[in-house]
């Protein structure tokens, strides 16, 4: 091989090695870019008889600096960080929501019962109960707001799912067309063509913002993209869509649907905007729903129970106090008030006690609850005396011509209520009754129907007492059929659940961020480039590309000389 030939091999090598290096340098603002480095080996040399002559250089390949590990990371961290970013920002709508003063259901709980408590202070006051009404329907209208709002934030994972399905079939079909790209510029000679692989690995990168992805790379060099339990997205040269479905059971509900068949395939899609979308819509706001509508629900059933037992300002049966009263359709959006009259507020018990003018000793009784009266306005009386027997330390309870007894000792159980409907009756008053006081023997009070001799019980507020020990009264969350929670314990789990939710989402979002960032620190260390060495590599082939057009410049010399001799 000539003095020339192997100047010429040097010329050109190098020349592709400063067309690299430029390269690099031009596109080290591109996104996704892989600076790309040339690699050289000798070409074969000449053998001489008794030796070997060097015949040159060659370029082997142009080659991606591309780390597949770190590359791997970088997805993977994406795809958490933008899943626990989407959660988060849900859940801080809903956490602001619940805990916004104007729409907090615990001020407005707070309000209805201070409102029933100025009735009971003045049962007769038309403004009290007026005020009382006012107070309900408040609180019915934040229950009201807070379902409508949830149903938007539903409303918006939808929207946000329709458009994360929309850029990820661009993306996945972006991904096939590049697979077809690289594997034609390959042409079969294994030749990559690195700028084409920057790209889909791009696409990749993106599409990880939206949902976890696996890959695997085939012989080819094409790229496999999986998602979910191994479903796949990309193969080959082919895509396969993902599509928004509605839920079957509730069309207000958006699934992610795969393939021809539409398979619903959310509950096993994690990470990116999808799985940040479907996982705050399933652990907040839907229990936030849930937990509202079950309150709303609760209280009203358990309102309607104690106010249609009790009197109204006109001696008539307490009707319901919030409505809708079919359990299939009670939610918080549907509460509402059912009572516009304040006389028809009912805050009278319709049983009425009288102690015995000859009592000696302090013993007192108090009905404290009626329930479930079939009608209150004519609910019959015990027909007999409640009295004490000094000598058993008893009460004898006589009911409709039968008798059952309450145990009772004077200083220790004072205070104590007592559930006549628990008594051995045939058919036992639903009544509850608080003894106090110590008795003398032979003490009795009598329980009788408030509407006997006409209506007496203008100024009774037991009911309305009765209403307002419900705020505190454990009524909800049944655990072995014992309730183990009050409207108020419910709302404020709720808010401290959501809350908690919204503070886990910002510390794994966070978490994430700075794992990505240092990820991506590392593989920008080894892929990114770095203009100080790209500088230096420039100056270096510049070098190298003078020295060989010196070889060339010397080779002509010889050359003329040599024609010059013959």
């Amino acid at each position: 091989m000539s003095m020339l030939n192997i100047g010429t091999s040097a010329l050109l090598t190098t020349q592709a090695s400063l067309s690299t290096t430029s390269h690099n340098i031009s596109n080290v603002n591109t996104d996704g870019y892989n600076r790309q480095r040339v690699t050289q080996g000798t070409q074969t040399p000449n053998f001489e008889g008794g030796y070997y002559i060097g015949s040159g250089v060659t370029v082997n390949s142009v080659e991606r600096i591309f780390d597949s590990f770190l590359s791997d990371q970088v997805r993977i961290f994406t795809s958490q960080e933008k899943s626990f970013d989407t959660f988060s920002t849900f859940a801080r709508q809903v956490d602001d929501l619940l805990a916004a003063p104007e729409l907090s259901l615990s001020s407005g709980l707070q309000g209805f019962f201070d409102s029933i408590q100025d009735v009971a202070d003045d049962p007769t006051s038309i403004p009290a109960r007026q005020v009382m009404l006012t107070e309900a329907d408040t609180l019915a209208k934040r229950f009201n707001t807070l379902d409508t709002q949830l149903n938007a934030f539903n409303q918006q994972v939808n929207l946000g799912l329709d458009n994360a399905v929309k850029d990820v079939n661009i993306l996945s079909k972006g991904i096939a067309d590049l697979n077809q790209a690289i594997t034609e510029a390959s042409g079969g000679a294994g030749v990559a063509p690195n700028d084409l692989m920057d790209q889909r690995d791009q696409l990749i990168n993106q599409l990880s913002g939206y949902i976890s992805v696996s890959t695997n790379v085939q012989s080819n060099g094409a790229v496999n993209v999986f998602i979910g339990n191994g479903q796949a997205l990309v193969v080959g040269q082919s895509a396969i869509a993902l599509k928004v479905i509605t839920n079957p059971l509730d069309s207000t509900r958006s699934e992610i649907g795969y393939g021809p068949s539409n398979v619903n395939v959310s509950a096993q899609l994690t990470g990116g905007s999808i799985g940040g979308l479907l996982n705050v819509r399933q652990e907040v706001i839907d229990p936030a729903r849930s937990e509202i509508d079950a309150l709303a629900a609760g209280m009203i059933d358990t309102i309607n129970a104690q106010h249609t037992v009790g009197l109204t300002l006109d001696g008539k049966t307490g009707g319901n106090f919030f409505e809708p009263t079919d359990a299939l359709i009670q939610d918080a959006g549907s509460i509402r008030i059912a009572i516009t009259n304040p006389r028809d507020i009912a805050v009278a018990f319709p049983v009425s006690t009288t102690t015995n003018t000859n009592n000696s000793g302090t013993a007192q009784l108090n009905v404290t609850k009626v329930s479930s009266l079939v009608d209150p306005a004519n609910a019959q009386a015990l027909a007999g005396d409640v009295q004490f027997s000094f000598a058993n330390n008893q009460y004898t309870v006589t009911y409709q011509g039968e008798t059952d007894i309450i145990p009772f000792t004077p200083g220790v159980d004072s205070g104590k209520s007592f559930d006549l409907s628990l008594l051995g009756f045939t058919t036992p008053p639903d009544l509850k009754i608080t003894l106090s006081g110590v008795p003398a023997n032979n003490d009795n009070f009598t329980i009788s129907n408030s509407n006997n001799g006409g209506f007496t019980a203008v100024g009774d507020n037991r009911n309305a007492l009765a209403l307002g020990q419900l705020q505190i009264a454990k009524t909800l969350n049944q655990v072995n059929g014992v309730a183990t929670r009050s409207f108020g314990d419910a709302y404020g789990i709720l808010v401290a659940n959501v809350a908690t939710r919204t503070h886990q989402a910002d510390v794994g979002q966070q978490t994430q961020k700075g794992l990505l960032d240092q990820t991506n620190l590392r593989y920008e260390s080894v892929s990114g480039v770095n203009l100080d060495e790209e500088a230096a590599n420039l100056i270096k082939f510049q070098q190298a590309y003078q020295a060989a057009s010196q070889i060339i410049t010397v080779s002509n010399t010889v050359f003329n000389s040599l024609m010059s001799a013959m």
